[in-house]
């Protein structure tokens, strides 16, 4: 089945598709496989658990027999280490290959369409089982096969249709969905390729896991929450390597009971397929869309492809910043920024790729320089008391001869406006009294630019935080028009909830000053949970007012740290109409930027642009909906004036 991708995602409660080690001397090329490493038994409790491996996900389990396609997979109790065979570790359940060595995620199983499969299942837990996903993907729901303690299951069938899936075990809760207990490491990636059509082994498969309890195994017992890519956390999980101007494709599963907005630094993917526990789309290339932040909701696939035409270290992230703070660390506690030795290291956890990516033979890994037509002055300031005890934090841009005020703050920070094409110079003035680093989010520039402290650059040259009192200056030239965002990308949970992010608009050379765009800036009232959430920097924002008979630019932008967002237009009761025209700074193909409903669902990291034409006066509303976790609901509304 073929869908416009962009349709799928537009409301969150109807999402069913169907239908960085301081990068570069120090690191070798590749991670080390870590089998042997981690393959002695541990002891969970008062048992011996077996410790599981982390599983790359390059290699098949299974092998032919008399024509079958066989696999004998064994649940078992194990220990956990997503950072390494030195650092605490989690007790959970995880698959093997039967009498080997378990692995997290579970073993892959790739087969080509048309292939009869025979999958011996055995339940070695102390608990009931239930299976779920390891079946052909052409019926319209998944079958469940229970496996009592101690039992063997085996199951036949014929795998017929091609894309992205994944199996799943239960043991705790309802025993539905992916979980967050002891059984949610019991997952693993099932992709079945099109008919004679050999698989790239460069492609990678990346499968999310998250694990949550109270860590009754460190010195203190308290809730975390652990999460992995292909089972290991940064700064332990692989780093990927490739030369510029490499295809790279990625199938990326999120086998958890947690949303997702994947962000990949530097470069734009194209958006292949979508899927969920059920079925896959993979789309024809009119209905293909860029991005560089992708909402994967609980239990998706996502299928991407791009080409590194830069050289230099780059990251592939969640933007959920509670999924990449060095608080979910289980080896030490998380240091703040200004006690950090590297930030890069030290300042992130979690869901993070390191992308290392050469230049090609004889190739510059950095472009040189060109003189800046344009120079701009943004000063990173600090105000007390703006969130109760908390300070606030803004980006503002110098106006004029003189700088701004030490403690002058905006809320929302500074609109930087810049043209396609044009090289441009900023200077990041730091008077925060904390290191800082501003990453320039959607923007294709060099990697040493990128924002990322003790990782952006390559080999010798990285950039390193911007200390208080101190400056750096930034430099692009932006290949696209379109909605960006700037924002810290240090100390996020602080800096990034108090005000340090901002909208970047690229306008094409010779542009007028458009008077019909609106920017809707989505961000948090304050550092802590349950905050306020803010559009254009307040809690109840001003009016917006638009023009009759005109066409008028909505430009959307997510930077909260935390939920997603679901966005409407409204006349009353009635749900309006308007034309979706670009994500994430790149035009939608022609084939997704047509009149639809005027609601969508707005990951962190995402923007989004419709265009909105009313044909006469009359009062209408925006409606900003924020779920939080447990379904608490808060809901800004914006009324709009057409005049």
């Amino acid at each position: 089945m073929v869908l416009s991708n962009f349709a799928e995602r537009n409301f969150s409660t109807r999402l069913v598709v169907a239908l960085g080690f301081i990068a570069v001397p120090t690191l070798p090329t590749s991670q080390p496989r870590l089998e042997t490493a981690i393959a002695a038994p541990a002891r969970a409790g008062n048992a011996v658990a077996v410790a599981a491996q982390p599983n790359d996900n390059r290699i098949s389990a299974g092998r032919m027999i008399n024509g079958v396609f066989t696999v004998r997979l064994e649940a078992r109790e194990v220990m956990w280490y997503p950072e390494g065979p030195t650092a605490p570790g989690v007790p959970s359940y995880a698959f093997a290959i039967a009498r080997g060595i378990p692995k997290i995620p579970g073993p892959l199983i790739r087969v080509p369409a048309g292939t009869e499969i025979r999958a011996i299942v055995i339940n070695s837990l102390s608990k009931p089982m239930t299976l779920r996903g390891l079946q052909d993907h052409g019926a319209s729901a998944l079958d469940t096969f229970d496996i009592k303690p101690g039992a063997t299951r085996e199951i036949s069938f014929q795998a017929s249709v091609p894309g992205t899936y994944y199996y799943w075990g239960r043991t705790e809760g309802n025993r539905e969905g992916p979980s967050r207990l002891m059984d949610s490491q019991l997952a693993g990636a099932f992709i079945v390729d099109p008919p004679g059509v050999k698989s790239d082994p460069r492609e990678r498969v990346m499968v999310i896991t998250l694990w949550e309890d109270t860590l009754r195994t460190l010195p203190k017992a308290e809730h975390r929450e652990v999460f992995g890519i292909n089972g290991l956390a940064w700064p332990h999980t692989e780093r990927l390597n490739f030369t510029v101007g490499d295809t790279v494709r990625w199938r990326v599963i999120n086998a958890t009971a947690a949303p997702h907005p994947m962000h990949l630094h530097g470069f734009y993917f194209d958006v292949t397929a979508k899927g969920n526990s059920v079925r896959d789309t993979t789309y024809t290339p009119r209905h293909r869309r860029k991005a560089v932040t992708e909402f994967m909701p609980p239990g998706t696939t996502t299928a991407m492809t791009w080409i590194p035409t830069r050289a230099g270290n780059w990251l592939f992230h969640c933007h959920l910043i509670n999924h990449i703070d060095a608080h979910l660390k289980l080896a030490s506690k998380p240091h703040s920024a200004a006690h950090a030795g590297n930030h890069s290291e030290d300042g992130m956890a979690g869901l993070v790729m390191g992308l290392l990516v050469s230049p090609r033979r004889g190739g510059l890994a950095m472009a040189p320089d060109p003189v800046a037509r344009r120079k701009l002055r943004l000063f990173v300031n600090r105000r007390a008391g703006v969130y109760g005890n908390n300070p606030g934090y803004s980006f503002v841009l110098q106006e004029g001869l003189n700088p701004p005020a030490i403690d002058s703050i905006r809320l929302p920070s500074s609109t930087i406006v810049v043209t396609k094409g044009e090289p441009t110079e900023i200077s990041v003035i730091n008077r925060a009294g904390a290191p800082v680093s501003v990453h320039w989010h959607g923007i294709e520039l060099e990697s040493f630019y990128d924002g990322v402290a003790d990782w952006s650059g390559w080999r010798k040259k990285v950039a390193p935080p911007i200390a208080p009192g101190d400056s750096f200056v930034v430099r692009m030239t932006p290949d696209r028009s379109g909605t960006f965002i700037y924002h810290t990308h240090v100390d996020e949970t602080v800096q990034l909830s108090s005000g340090l992010y901002g909208p970047l608009v690229v306008v094409e050379k010779g542009a007028m000053t458009d008077t019909t765009d609106r920017i809707f800036l989505m961000g948090d009232g304050g550092p802590g949970r349950g905050v306020t959430p803010f559009v254009n920097g307040a809690a109840t924002p001003r009016d917006i007012h638009l023009a009759s008979g005109s066409a008028h630019r909505l430009r959307f932008i997510n930077i909260s740290g935390g939920p997603s967002k679901r966005i409407r237009l409204m006349a009353d009761t009635t749900l309006q109409r308007w034309r979706p025209v670009a994500k994430d700074g790149a035009d939608l193909p022609p084939a997704q930027a047509v009149m639809r409903s005027a609601e969508l669902q707005l990951g962190p990291g995402e923007t989004m642009d419709v265009e909105v034409m009313r044909g006469k006066p009359e009062e209408i509303r925006l409606e900003v909906m924020t779920v939080a976790r447990g379904g608490v609901t808060t809901m800004v509304k914006i009324p709009v004036q057409v005049r």
